[in-house]
C-alpha cells in the first residue's frame, strides 16, 4: 500500500490549502487516468471541506492512500473531551438536532460531530437518516468504553435500506458529489476515534 503521510488539518484556510497540496501531489504522482484523478481531487475537496464546517473540538488527520487499484481518502478524527465538556455542549442543543445541516456531507459531518460527543447521539442519527437498516453498528458501548469492533455507517448499506419511494434521499444522493463519485463510504467509531473512509469509483 502506498500513502501520503498523515496531515494534521483543522478548519483554517491554510490547513486546508497544505491537505490539498498534498493530494495533488499525491493524484498527480499515483493516478494516470484524469477522469479518476479528477474525481479523486473532488472527494478530497469534499472531505476537507466538511472539516471546515466542524464546530466541535477535535483533531483531524487527512491522507490518501493507494492499494493495489483502489483508492481512498482518508480521515480520522480524535477529541479528548471530558464528559463535563461533552455534556455542557450537547445541552447548547435545544433539539439535539443540527437545523444547518444541508446535504449529503453535512449529515456525514453531523454523524462524525455528533459520535465524538456522545454514543446516544450516533444511535439517534440511525433512525433519523438511515432507518433501523440504514446504519451498521457492530459493538455497543459508551464512546468512553473499549468497543473492540469498530461502531460502522455504510453508504452502500444506507442505499440498500432507501426504498424506491423515498425519492429525496435518493434525490439527495444524486446531487451529492462523494455519494456519486465514490464506490463506498465508511465512518466508524471507536471509543473518541471517527474513522471516515472514502473509496473513489
Amino acid at each position: 500500500m502506498i500513502r501520503t503521510e498523515e496531515l494534521y488539518i483543522d478548519n483554517t484556510e491554510e490547513k486546508a490549502a497544505a491537505a490539498l497540496l498534498v493530494a495533488d501531489d499525491f493524484i498527480k504522482s499515483l493516478i494516470p487516468d484524469k477522469k479518476q484523478a479528477m474525481h479523486m481531487r473532488l472527494l478530497a475537496e469534499e472531505t476537507i471541506g466538511m472539516v471546515r464546517a466542524m464546530t466541535v473540538n477535535f483533531e483531524a488527520y487527512f491522507w490518501l492512500e493507494k492499494d493495489a487499484e483502489e483508492y481512498r481518502v482518508k480521515l480520522n478524527v480524535r477529541t479528548d473531551m471530558s464528559k463535563e465538556k461533552k455534556a455542557e455542549l450537547l445541552s447548547l442543543s435545544t433539539s439535539g438536532e443540527n437545523t444547518a445541516v444541508k446535504g449529503f456531507m453535512g449529515k456525514i459531518r453531523e454523524m462524525i460531530e455528533n459520535s465524538l460527543l456522545d454514543f446516544d447521539s450516533a444511535i439517534n442519527l440511525q433512525q433519523k437518516y438511515g432507518g433501523n437498516s440504514g446504519y451498521s453498528y457492530v459493538g455497543m458501548g459508551t464512546l468512553e468504553e473499549d468497543v473492540s469492533v469498530p461502531i460502522l455507517w455504510s453508504l452502500n448499506d444506507y442505499k440498500e435500506s432507501i426504498s424506491n419511494e423515498e425519492t429525496n434521499k435518493w434525490d439527495e444522493l444524486e446531487r451529492s458529489i462523494v455519494a456519486s463519485l465514490a464506490k463506498e463510504v465508511t465512518v466508524g467509531i471507536k471509543n473518541n476515534i471517527v474513522d471516515l473512509t472514502i473509496i473513489a469509483r
